[in-house]
């Protein structure tokens, strides 16, 4: 009889049941952090990647193709005819083959360095597509971003983010006198 007087009287007693919530408590909270911050690294990765791939596209959209744009030049009736007319703004050809060169020389930039914008999470930028049709350009990477902590019981500490950015450049027709657009 004695035991079991002595196990109930220690079962029922409530001393330091507070301490338990307590310390699951704390560690619910830095289990929370964790994630909010793995989350808040991810946000900020996919928009670095983002402005990587903005960056390098129109590095690439700027290689002009000289042969092709200087075919046909306007005359001095240009400027007049397209006022007149309400003409579109034309595209500017690029050179496809070193538009490629400058985009990866974009992209290894912002893997390699430390600049204020770049992300030191986003070390390795992969172009993964390229369309160039002479007149504008799309390209498509993708970069592996590190967690900064392993969630327990998550084999997870890695995720990969994707970006694509497409862009053209048009000519403004117009009558330019020393850089200045009159029209």
């Amino acid at each position: 009889m004695d035991v079991s007087r002595w196990l109930r009287k220690t079962l029922s007693d409530e001393r330091g049941s507070l301490s338990v919530v307590i310390i699951a408590l704390f560690f619910l909270t830095v289990a929370s952090l964790m994630v909010m911050t793995d989350v808040a690294t991810v946000l900020v990765a996919k928009r670095s990647l983002a402005q990587a791939t903005e960056a390098a596209a129109q590095r690439g959209v700027h290689t002009l193709d000289k042969s092709a744009y200087y075919t046909g030049k306007g005359t001095m009736f240009t400027a007049p005819l397209a006022l007149i007319t309400d003409r579109q703004d034309v595209p500017i050809p690029i050179n496809c083959d070193r538009a490629l060169f400058e985009v990866m020389l974009e992209l290894r930039n912002w893997s390699n360095d430390d600049g204020l914008m770049k992300r030191r999470e986003l070390q390795g930028i992969v172009l993964t597509d390229l369309n160039c049709d002479g007149t504008s350009l799309e390209i498509s990477t993708y970069a592996e971003v590190k967690f900064p902590f392993t969630l327990p019981f998550s084999t997870m500490d890695s995720a990969l983010l994707t970006s694509t950015a497409g862009t053209t450049n048009y000519v403004q027709e117009g009558f330019y006198l020393f850089g200045v657009r009159l029209y």
